[in-house]
């Protein structure tokens, strides 16, 4: 699935981004605290509107009408490793015992085994270890392997690079 942003602008963190991200492919998404890039995830999977440009996903233009289609053919990881309300157990553990780097983890494994043909993956709000980022790492380049898109947030991963 490719992903393109042409000239996207978002308040005053993201001006002009233009960036193409095709099928197999990983993009990694680096910057400062507060310099836009969950912002920038979550008017991908079209939570928020762009104050300018436009996104398009396999050449149809991502619009409020649309995002919710869209939507269907990706996974997600949010920054905040939370469960929605009502879920407390996962595999054969309980959420509230798990360490952060045992969510972000599981997480993960979930989105890239998902079959989805985009992943958008935003960094924890915790942070992880070593171990846990090469495991996602591997996970992701599998993932790519099989022809998935895919857009992260992380400092730890230096290929293809988007640095807001």
């Amino acid at each position: 699935m490719m992903l393109e942003l042409h000239n996207v602008t978002i308040g005053q963190l993201i001006n002009g981004l233009s960036a193409t991200i095709g099928d197999g492919q990983m993009v990694c998404l680096t910057g400062a605290a507060g310099s836009g890039k969950t912002t920038l995830l979550r008017a991908i999977l079209g939570f928020i509107p762009i104050d300018g440009g436009h996104i398009s996903i396999d050449g149809e233009l991502l619009t409020p009408q649309s995002a919710p289609y869209f939507r269907r053919f990706t996974a997600y990881v949010p920054q905040q490793l939370t469960l929605p309300d009502g879920y407390q157990t996962v595999g054969d553990g309980r959420w509230d015992t798990m360490t952060a780097d045992e969510r972000y983890l599981w997480l993960m494994t979930k989105a890239t085994m998902s079959g989805k043909q985009l992943l958008i993956a935003d960094a924890p709000s915790r942070a992880i270890s070593m171990d846990t980022q090469q495991q996602v790492y591997r996970l992701l380049q599998e993932a790519t392997q099989r022809g998935t898109t895919v857009l992260v947030v992380s400092d730890c991963f230096t290929q293809n690079q988007i640095r807001l």
